[in-house]
Formats: C-alpha cells, sequence, structure tokens
C-alpha cells in the first residue's frame, strides 16, 4: 500500500507560511508608516524649535513665550508616544518575521520529507518489480521437470 501522501500537508504548510509572509509585509508597512510619522514629528518639531529661537531674537513676549514652551512640550511628548509606539512595531516585525522563518523552515522540512518518501516508495517498486520480472525469467527458463 502506498504510504500516506504529503502533498495536503504540505499544501496546509504553505499556506501557513503565505500568511506568515503577510502578516510580516503589514507589519513592516505599519513600522514604515509610524517610523515616516516619527520622522516628520522630528523635523516639525525641529522647525519649531528654530522659529521659536528667531522669535526671541527678535523680542517675544511672556505669554507667547510660554505658549510655544507648551506647544514644544506637547510635541516633545508626541515624539516619544511615536517612539514607543515604533518600538513596539519593530518587536511585533521581528516576531512575524521569526514566524515566517520558521514556517518556511517546517515547509522545507515536510517538502524533504515527501521527497524521501517518494524516492523510498519508488524504490520499493523497483525492486518489487526486479522481484517479479526475476521470478518470471526463473519459471519461463527452468526445464520442465514433469
Amino acid at each position: 500500500m502506498k504510504p500516506f501522501s504529503l502533498q495536503t500537508v504540505l499544501d496546509y504548510r504553505k499556506r501557513l507560511e503565505d500568511l506568515a509572509q503577510h502578516r510580516f509585509i503589514e507589519a513592516k508597512k505599519i513600522q514604515e508608516t509610524i517610523q515616516k510619522k516619527l520622522n516628520e514629528e522630528v523635523h516639525g518639531l525641529a522647525l519649531f524649535i528654530d522659529e521659536i529661537e528667531k522669535m526671541q531674537a527678535e523680542g517675544i513676549g511672556i505669554t507667547e513665550l510660554m505658549r510655544f514652551e507648551e506647544r514644544i512640550t506637547a510635541r516633545k511628548s508626541n515624539v516619544e508616544a511615536i517612539k514607543k509606539n515604533l518600538t513596539e512595531k519593530s518587536a511585533l516585525v521581528k516576531k512575524e518575521q521569526q514566524s515566517l522563518l520558521d514556517r518556511s523552515k517546517e515547509r522545507q522540512i515536510m517538502d524533504q520529507l515527501k521527497d524521501t518518501q517518494n524516492r523510498a516508495w519508488h524504490l520499493y517498486l523497483n525492486k518489487k518489480e526486479a522481484a517479479m520480472l526475476d521470478e518470471i525469467a526463473t519459471t519461463r527458463h527452468e526445464p520442465d521437470t514433469f
């Protein structure tokens, strides 16, 4: 009897690998979006600080200076929140990447197992065929003893 076909298992492993790849790509896109947002926020903060320095050189009122300082503080806290979010997403990307690697390795191992199983099955069939041919040759070439 032919051994269990591993094609169904391989198809399932391939679907798992494709799913892991999709999750990795999505996590990578989210990380890139957050990184872009962080870069924009840091650039905006730098421009804002430059603007307040120019205004201080020209002369600025205390109330305006306090408002600018509050806005700078708010932007800095926003940058910190984005950095924290980016760190979390980077960890998620690494986790998904490891998951993808694991799924890929599992599928490759199953593929090698399938190839090994198929070679063993064909070897078995070849031996069985050779034995049958030997038996046929032996019975045809034996002198009739009757």
